[in-house]
C-alpha cells in the first residue's frame, strides 16, 4: 500500500515552530553568550597560558638532560679512574661517589673487633711483659668528596676519622695485625688532589696531597685493609719505606694505546710529610705494570690480571743497623707484585720485597694467597681467602740481635656480604715466631693467635 505524503502546510508550521524557539532561546540567553571579540581573548589568553606550559616542560627537560649528562660525564670520569692501576681501597672508595647536584659524595665505616689469648705486649708500661687475653677494638670512618669536570679532570677530598688501636699496642711484631687502626680518637684530611687527563687519558697527572700505597705495590685481591686482609704485610710489602704519612707530592701514570698492555706509575713526596723544605728529602718511586690479558688477547673476565715490578727511593736521613750513630740517606729497595684470575671464581696473587739491609731492619718479605667467590653456594658477591707470608730480618739485623727469624704470617677471611650496605667478615691470624722470636725482655714469643671480625658499611 502507498505511502501518503504529509501535507505541504504542516512542513511550514514546523519551521515556524521551530524559529519561534530559537528566537525564544535567544531573548532568555542572548545577553550571556560571548561575543567575537571575547572569544578571540579568550583563546589568545589559552594559547598563552599553553606556550607556558610548553616553555617549563621544556625547562624541565634541558635540567633533566643536564643532570644526565652530568650524571655520564661523572661515570666516564670515575671509569678512566677504576681502569688506572689503584689500590683496591682507593677503588673502593670511587665506587661509593654518588652524584649530588654537581658534587660527588660517598661515606663508608669500618668497624673491627679483634682478641687474641696470648698477647705478647711487649710495650706494657709497668715494665714487665705480661702475656694476657685481650679484645680490643677499632672503627674508621671514610668521607669522601669530589668533583669531575667533564671527562678531562677531577679534583678529590678524603677526610678520615678513625678511633682506637685495636691489638696493635698489644702485639709486637715485624708486622701487626689491624693495618686499619688508627689509635687515638682523630679527624683528619688523609687526600687532597686534583687530577687532569691528557691525550685521551693516555696521560694522567695528579698533584697535592696523596697517599703512596694508592700507587705503589697495588693488588687487586691484597690491598685494601676494608674489604680484604687485616695484616699489615698482606696489604703492602712490609719492606717499603713510605713516607712518614700522607704528603704533598705529585704523580704521573702513562697508559699508551698502542701499548694497552703496559702502565706506568711516577711518584714524587715530601718523605717528611710536614710541608717543609719538601724537596729536601724526597719519597721516590716508579711502578711498571704488565696485563697480559691484552698482550694476548685473552678473556680478561676469565684470565684478567697483572704483574707489577716497582722501585723506591727515600731520602731521609737513616740510622744503621749496625751504628745508630751514623747516619746515611739514600734507603732503597724494590719488588714486585701480581694478582691472577684463575677462571672467574677463582684468583690468586702474590708479592715480594727487598730492602736495603744496612738500613732497614728488615731486609726481605714475601706473601702468596688465593680467593674464591661463593658461587658454588650460591652467594656470588661472598668472597673466601687465605694468604701465608714472611717478614725476614736483614743480615745486618741478624748480627746484632738475638731474635732474628723469619716471622711466619697466615690470614684468613670470609666477607659475607649481608646487603647493598652491610659486609660482615669473620677473620683469624696465626704468628709465628713473632718480632724474630723474642721481646726486649729476652723471654721467647709463643705462637699468637688471633680471632675478630669486621663490620664494612657503605653508605
Amino acid at each position: 500500500m502507498p505511502r501518503r505524503k504529509r501535507p505541504g502546510y504542516l512542513n511550514w508550521f514546523m519551521v515556524a515552530g521551530l524559529l519561534f524557539v530559537a528566537l525564544c532561546v535567544s531573548e532568555a540567553y542572548g545577553a550571556d553568550m560571548p561575543s567575537n571579540q571575547q572569544l578571540l581573548k579568550e583563546i589568545q589568553e589559552l594559547k598563552t597560558i599553553i606556550q607556558q606550559q610548553n616553555d617549563r616542560i621544556e625547562n624541565l627537560e634541558q635540567r633533566v638532560s643536564g643532570q644526565q649528562q652530568r650524571i655520564d660525564d661523572h661515570a666516564e670520569v670515575i671509569q678512566k679512574e677504576e681502569l688506572q692501576d689503584l689500590s683496591g681501597r682507593m677503588k673502593d672508595e670511587l665506587g661509593r661517589l654518588k652524584d649530588l647536584g654537581g658534587l660527588e659524595i660517598g661515606a663508608g665505616a669500618t668497624f673491627i673487633g679483634q682478641g687474641t689469648p696470648n698477647a705478647n705486649n711487649a710495650a706494657a708500661t709497668s715494665g714487665t711483659t705480661v702475656e694476657d687475653s685481650r679484645f680490643d677494638g677499632s672503627v674508621s670512618v671514610d668521607i669522601e668528596i669530589a668533583k669531575t669536570f667533564d671527562d678531562y679532570g677531577m679534583a678529590f677530598i678524603l677526610m678520615e676519622y678513625g678511633s682506637g688501636a685495636g691489638l696493635t699496642d698489644e702485639l709486637t711484631l715485624f708486622s701487626n695485625v689491624n693495618y686499619d687502626a688508627t689509635g687515638g680518637a682523630n679527624l683528619d684530611v688523609i687526600e687532597v688532589w686534583y687530577e687532569q687527563y691528557l691525550f685521551g687519558g693516555q696521560l694522567t697527572i695528579t698533584g697535592g696531597q696523596l697517599d703512596p700505597t694508592v700507587y705503589i705495590d697495588t693488588n687487586a685481591y691484597a690491598n685494601d685493609e676494608c674489604t680484604q686482609f687485616l695484616s699489615d704485610i698482606f696489604r703492602n710489602s712490609a719492606t717499603i719505606d713510605f713516607p712518614d704519612g700522607n704528603a704533598w707530592g705529585g704523580r704521573m701514570y702513562i697508559a699508551p694505546e698502542e701499548l694497552d698492555f703496559l702502565e706506568v706509575q711516577s711518584l714524587y713526596m715530601d718523605e717528611n710529610a710536614d710541608w717543609e723544605e719538601i724537596f729536601d728529602n724526597p719519597f721516590i718511586a716508579a711502578q711498571l705494570n704488565f696485563i697480559p690479558a691484552k698482550a694476548f688477547d685473552y678473556d680478561e673476565e676469565m684470565w684478567g690480571g697483572n704483574y707489577r715490578v716497582y722501585y723506591w727511593y727515600n731520602g731521609a736521613p737513616h740510622a744503621k743497623v749496625k751504628n745508630s750513630s751514623d747516619f746515611e740517606r739514600g734507603n732503597n729497595g724494590f719488588g714486585f707484585s701480581f694478582d691472577q684470575k684463575i677462571t672467574d671464581v677463582y684468583g690468586v696473587f702474590g708479592r715480594f720485597g727487598w730492602a736495603d739491609p744496612e738500613l732497614n731492619n728488615l731486609g726481605y718479605d714475601w706473601s702468596v694467597g688465593a680467593q674464591m667467590i661463593g658461587r658454588y653456594w650460591n652467594r656470588e658477591e661472598d668472597v673466601a681467602a687465605v694468604a701465608i707470608g714472611q717478614a725476614i730480618p736483614g743480615e745486618d739485623y741478624r748480627d746484632v740481635n738475638e731474635f732474628d727469624k723469619a716471622e711466619t704470617h697466615i690470614e684468613a677471611y670470609y666477607a659475607f656480604k649481608v646487603n647493598d650496605h652491610l659486609t660482615l667478615s669473620p677473620d683469624v691470624q696465626v704468628i709465628w715466631e713473632p718480632n724474630g722470636g723474642g721481646i726486649a725482655n729476652g723471654k721467647d714469643n709463643d705462637t699468637i693467635f688471633v680471632y675478630g671480625i669486621r663490620g664494612q658499611i657503605d653508605l
